[in-house]
């Protein structure tokens, strides 16, 4: 016990000195070593040595791969009914020999042709449209006529199959087509209006004979004024025909047309019969009346045909007229007459105005009551679609094709013997593509052309003035329009 209690005694003795002395402090010396960079020269030197390249030879593999197969689209079968007059079916698309190659294209499609003039389509179409019964497949009508029936209803919509011809077809075409942005027709031909003229006659007057030199005189409706006063006094010939008392407002048209101007007012419907612009379109026609310088024969009798005929006095020495009336002078109105003629630009209404108006065209329509519609658009594109079909037709007809894609044919290279060698049909193309948009073809033509023609006639015959009688058919339009 005694050596327990000495070794606890010592213990705590020294366990009292370690607290009473300070611990230690621990110094860190940081010694900068000396760094020693090795430098080492490095001498570049170039060997040439020919290295062994070894060449991959790539092999190409012909890859072939077999297309889906797409079923070609059956080609339509049935019978379709046609209507239309004898000059556009039987002397033009039979003659021509496309409606053969549409049966040669087409075998199991049957074509029924039904033989009507243009007063009994006018007649016996609308009322099957009303009806929605007894409509043929595919129908040729007028552009005087195309607004009628497009606002009437009961014609099939075209707008998706007509895409591919939109910008290949004379623009001003498709407006008497188009409805709400929908299309119903195919247009077929144009009628582009120039100037025929007598050239044994303008001789005489002493007045240029050159088709060039002829647009470049009467360039102007002020310009032709003059130059009829001449051929009047210098032959005693007449300029041309403008009835009074039966007139239909033709002639008038066309030149209210070439300024952009109609009946209406085809973006508002707007009636503009008695507007300032008609008014004097008609005053200065009537200045051909007051000085005598016209002769008074009513289009499509057979005066008119004898003066467009005549070899001597009384001859009509110009002739304001579509490029249709080419076919109908050589053929059967004047055919003795050949080398006589020649074709000009239609004068301007004023300085700088433009010389191109229109005068009928046509287009083929397909009703909706076709039970085979399929096998109707394939005929009227076959028909009107077709560069080739186009040129046939336009070939044995002189019906201008409204199909721009044709122009660029060798038919509108060729001089034309009837015309003196004149290339005339470089002027027709040229002329077409010019036409303005006008407000005379629309859905209530009839009508209107009804009031304005009796308006025409009171004031060619002195019952009114220019004026009076216009504002007197605006009225009357406006009425049955309300």
């Amino acid at each position: 016990m005694k050596k327990l209690a000495s070794l606890l005694l010592v213990l705590t003795l020294v366990s009292v000195f370690l607290a009473a002395c300070p611990a230690p402090t621990a110094q860190i010396i940081e010694v900068e070593k000396p760094v020693v960079v090795e430098k080492k020269v490095v001498e570049t030197v170039e060997v040439e040595k020919e290295v062994p390249v070894e060449v991959t030879k790539i092999v190409e593999k012909e890859v072939v791969v077999t297309p889906t197969p797409v079923p070609e689209k059956p080609k339509p079968k049935g019978k379709i009914t046609l209507w239309g007059w004898t000059a556009a079916i039987r002397d033009t698309l039979e003659a021509s020999g496309v409606l053969e190659d549409f049966k040669a294209e087409y075998p199991d499609v049957e074509v029924e042709i039904v033989y009507y003039s243009p007063s009994d389509v006018y007649t016996n179409l609308p009322l099957a449209l009303t009806a929605g019964e007894g409509a043929p497949d595919v129908c040729l009508v007028e552009n005087s006529h195309l607004a009628e029936y497009v606002h009437l209803g009961g014609l099939l919509d075209l707008t998706e199959r007509v895409q591919p011809y939109l910008d290949k077809v004379n623009e001003y075409k498709w407006y008497d087509c188009e409805k709400d942005g929908r299309y119903y027709c195919l247009p077929w031909d144009s009628g582009p209006v120039v100037m025929y003229y007598r050239r044994d006659v303008f001789a005489a007057a002493g007045l240029p004979t050159d088709p060039e030199e002829v647009s470049a005189t009467i360039a102007t409706w002020a310009d032709y004024l003059e130059a009829c006063r001449t051929i009047k006094e210098k032959t005693g010939n007449y300029c041309f025909a403008h009835n009074k008392a039966n007139n239909y407002a033709r002639l008038y048209e066309m030149v209210l047309w070439q300024q952009g101007l109609g009946y209406y007012d085809p973006d508002t419907g707007e009636v503009t019969v008695d507007s300032p612009e008609n008014i004097a379109t008609l005053e200065m026609l009537g200045q051909f009346w007051k000085e005598d310088l016209v002769s008074d024969s009513l289009e499509w009798t057979d005066p008119w045909y004898a003066e467009l005929a005549a070899l001597e006095p009384p001859i009509i020495a110009t002739l304001i007229e579509a490029s249709w009336m080419d076919i109908f002078l050589k053929s059967w109105i004047a055919p003795g007459t050949a080398g006589k003629w020649g074709v000009a630009y239609m004068p301007a209404f004023e300085e700088g105005g433009v010389r191109a108006s229109n005068d009928g065209g046509s287009v083929f329509v397909i009703p909706e009551q076709t039970k085979n519609p399929e096998a109707a658009w394939a005929f009227v594109e076959f028909a009107l679609g077709r560069r080739e079909s186009q040129l046939k037709m336009f070939a044995i007809s002189g019906f201008i094709p409204s199909l721009e894609t044709t122009y660029d044919d060798h038919l509108f290279l060729e001089g034309d013997t009837f015309f003196a060698g004149q290339n005339t049909r470089k002027i027709y193309a040229d002329v077409v593509k010019q036409i303005p948009r006008g407000g005379i073809y629309g859905p209530h033509y009839a009508m209107m052309n009804g009031s304005v023609s009796v308006a025409i006639q009171r004031y060619a015959t002195g019952a009114a003035t220019a004026e009076e009688a216009l504002k007197e058919a605006a009225a009357e339009i406006r009425a049955a329009l309300e």
